[in-house]
């Protein structure tokens, strides 16, 4: 696994949104057992869903009832962005990124859990 430099060894006035969360995810994010591409795809996904903070109307029943979570929304275009920037099957990405990592029930949720925790970290670090 890559290491990353600890941000707070830096000056603090330098550090960009990057090297935020690239810390905190790697505080964050349980190790991959099999890195082959699971690691990229992580934080390309973690990168999307910051990038789409405050911009994730989900899509609503026929009764006007959204049928999932902002978030969760949000997590699944940060997905189809990936899988669409990698010519890969969202799927495949999803299997390298959050299947092989989470285990039991709700594996996307944990991983969201984990995202959500991220950005907490980073929106409270830069206020």
């Amino acid at each position: 696994m890559v290491q990353i430099p600890n941000p707070f060894s830096q000056d603090l006035d330098t550090l960009s949104e990057d090297d935020l969360l690239d810390w905190y995810a790697s505080e964050v994010f349980p190790p991959l057992q099999d890195d082959r591409k699971g690691s990229v795809y992580r934080r390309m996904i973690l990168r999307r869903f910051w990038e789409r903070r405050g911009n994730n109307q989900p899509r609503e029943l026929d009764d006007g009832t959204p049928y999932r979570s902002e978030d969760l929304s949000r997590l699944d275009r940060a997905i189809n962005d990936v899988a669409e920037a990698h010519d890969r099957y969202e799927n495949t990405v999803q299997s390298q990124s959050i299947w092989a990592v989470y285990h039991g029930e709700n594996q996307k949720e944990q991983f969201l859990e984990d995202l959500l925790k991220i950005e907490e970290l980073v929106l409270d670090h830069l206020q």
